[in-house]
Formats: C-alpha cells, sequence, structure tokens
C-alpha cells in the first residue's frame, strides 16, 4: 500500500477509535492528522477547490452537538472517502 494512501487513511482510523471508545484526546489527534491531510491537498494543488470537504464539515457541524465535534467528524468522514478512493485502481477512477 502506498504510504500516502496510509497516511490518509490514519486520521480516520485513528479518529474513529478515539471517538467509538470515547477517549476525546485520540479523537482530536485524527482530527489533526485529518486536517493536515486536507492541507497538504490544498498546498500541493492535489484539490483546487475544497467544496466537498467544506460540505461534510458544515454537515458535521450541524448534525451533531457540539459543533466543533461535529465538525470533526465531518472531516474524518471526507477524509475517510478521499482516502478508500485512493485504494481504486486508477483506471476505475478516471
Amino acid at each position: 500500500m502506498n504510504p500516502f494512501t496510509v497516511f490518509t487513511l490514519s486520521g480516520p482510523v485513528i479518529g474513529g477509535t478515539g471517538f467509538a471508545l470515547d477517549w476525546m484526546w485520540l479523537f482530536w489527534i485524527g482530527v489533526a492528522l485529518a486536517f493536515i491531510n486536507l492541507f497538504l491537498n490544498l498546498a500541493s494543488g492535489a484539490m483546487k477547490a475544497p467544496i466537498l470537504p467544506i460540505v461534510f464539515i458544515g454537515f458535521g457541524a450541524v448534525a451533531y452537538e457540539p459543533g466543533f465535534v461535529g465538525a470533526g467528524l465531518g472531516l474524518l468522514a471526507w477524509t475517510l472517502i478521499e482516502g478508500f478512493g485512493e485504494l481504486l485502481p486508477r483506471g476505475i477512477r478516471q
């Protein structure tokens, strides 16, 4: 597996584990990794406009109380989808 894909999926796995076990410090570490991944995608030009991540973050903030935890969940959900997209063979993504 590509090391970039491992890094991409590390945020949702760590954050989801922290959320499931109610260890919020682990949840926020996962959210930080997902944010770093999003930042690197934007800085490198791999992602031009973060429309879908913003939609996921906004939906999470509205759907879950408190809003900042929901925003973290939305970012983790988007990063998980992005990570699974990286696992697909190149021919399917085109």
